[in-house]
């Protein structure tokens, strides 16, 4: 009776510690596949910010532009301005 006992104990030890291991091995590898796709997932929000950052340069640089060619007018409307009130005061 006791090496019965025995072996269902060493049966139901190593029915848990297969269970032990499969589990293990299970959480592992859903773990893994939740890194991958938080890599993922940044690696996109990375992605975005960057094509963000390329629009807002662009942007910054078109208005840059528009600043100097608004500068621009504005000595040729001063310079025309002179030139008419010079001429209306002789």
């Amino acid at each position: 009776m006791e090496y019965y006992e025995g072996g269902a104990i060493v049966v139901v030890l190593g029915m848990v510690g297969g269970m032990w291991v499969f589990l293990q091995k299970l959480i592992t590898s859903k773990l893994k596949e939740l890194y991958d796709i938080l890599v993922k997932l940044i690696d996109r929000f990375n992605k975005a910010d960057d094509s963000a950052d390329r629009r807002h340069e662009l942007l910054v640089e078109e208005i840059d532009q528009l600043k100097e060619q608004v500068s621009q007018l504005r000595e040729k409307i001063s310079f025309l301005q002179g030139r008419i009130n010079g001429k209306s005061v002789q």
